[in-house]
């Protein structure tokens, strides 16, 4: 039986709880996975091979090469607090505290955005689709920006040059800008099929009231 604009209507609205509380389930992981590790600091590729082709400066140590310098989650960069250290690399921190960065605005902006995707989720109109998608995108695309940029945050911060360090996304970057995608590929794919429905809706009329 034909589908017509009034039942593709009362489609969308059924299948607007479910697709709330999917959304509202991802952005809440999403926040949650803030937690772990997002960007990762290094030595330089560059440094590394100072100091093996220099005589007299010493090696740096394999954990120290291959484990990286620190670990920030997403809520050390959001709210400064302190990282994780990797001890072999920063011998004179004593607490860990001391490779706090402060505040990252761009990491702020992003939380930020998160907690607005789940408040017009949770309350907004009927277009919250579109507002909860715009702001998951721009939130993914703030953290992903801020990875590369934090090597000069950090490197400034320890009074030492920008290119003996690195930074690059770690695991939980991963984790959190994969589930803000996830919400918004489920949006589109609900929104594709109302559409369609709907775009159907009025030949599927017109094809039964040719068959009668």
């Amino acid at each position: 039986m034909a589908l017509s604009w009034q039942a593709v209507s009362a489609l969308n609205r059924r299948r607007d709880p479910a697709l709330r509380l999917v959304s509202l389930l991802l952005l809440l992981s999403a926040l949650g996975s803030l937690v772990l590790g997002m960007v990762r600091i290094s030595f330089s590729t560059v440094f590394i091979t100072e100091l093996q082709r220099l005589p007299g400066l010493g090696t740096l140590p394999a954990a120290c090469v291959y484990g990286g310098i620190a670990s920030y989650s997403g809520l050390s960069l959001a709210t400064g607090a302190a990282p994780s250290v990797n001890a072999a690399c920063l011998t004179r921190i004593q607490d860990a505290a001391q490779a706090g960065l402060g505040v990252q605005p761009l990491v702020l902006v992003a939380v930020l955005a998160i907690l607005g995707a789940v408040g017009v989720t949770l309350w907004g109109p009927r277009w919250h689709r579109l507002t909860s998608g715009v702001l998951s995108v721009c939130a993914a695309v703030l953290l992903a920006v801020d990875a590369p940029n934090l090597a000069q945050a950090f490197a400034g911060h320890f009074g030492h040059g920008t290119s003996a360090v690195t930074s690059g996304p770690d695991t939980g970057l991963w984790v959190v800008d994969g589930l803000l995608l996830m919400v918004v590929l489920a949006q589109l794919a609900v929104s594709g099929f109302i559409w369609a429905r709907g775009a159907l809706a009025p030949l599927e009329e017109v094809a039964e009231a040719g068959h009668r």
